[in-house]
């Protein structure tokens, strides 16, 4: 079985660089509750990094109804839109040792890729926001992004 890989657009999207444009987009992730419901909430593209093609680092507020999914069952699925495509990426991760206070670290390994796509239509957005102060979130990002980063070993994927 060929091991699932995320797509260029998607690699690029979630490369930790160029912020100030990505900063209204918002992703779905998704887990599970340990009753067994689905749980959605919005992460930004300071908050989930791809390291390589296949695998990303993912950093969330702790304690969060999020995070405690996550630590119980060690899946999620992220939904974006990049490119006029939706993309659907299921996750196994792994908690590391937190690299900010307050916050969970997990690597993520990525288990299923499903690209969506209309062929009579073109996906414009996806969920958008405004930032109440970019200039203080898209600074916090960065050094999020610089703290995950500097648990790899090796230089940047990309």
């Amino acid at each position: 079985m060929n091991k699932a890989e995320l797509p260029k657009a998607v690699r690029v999207f979630l490369n930790g660089k160029d912020l100030k444009r990505k900063q209204r987009d918002a992703m779905l992730l998704s887990t599970v509750t340990s009753e067994g419901f689905p749980h959605v909430a919005m992460i930004s593209a300071g908050e989930l990094i791809a390291i390589s093609s296949s695998r990303v680092k993912l950093l969330v507020w702790k304690n969060t109804t999020s995070s405690k999914n996550m630590i119980q069952n060690h899946k999620a699925t992220v939904t974006l839109v990049v490119e006029g495509k939706a993309y659907y990426i299921k996750f196994l991760l792994k908690k590391e040792a937190p690299v900010l206070s307050g916050y969970e670290l997990f690597t993520g390994e990525v288990a299923a890729v499903k690209e969506d796509y209309a062929k009579y239509a073109v996906l414009t957005s996806g969920i958008q926001f405004q930032l109440h102060d970019s200039k203080e979130v898209l600074s916090r990002w960065k050094q999020s992004i610089e703290a995950v980063l500097s648990t790899e070993k090796t230089d940047s994927y990309f």
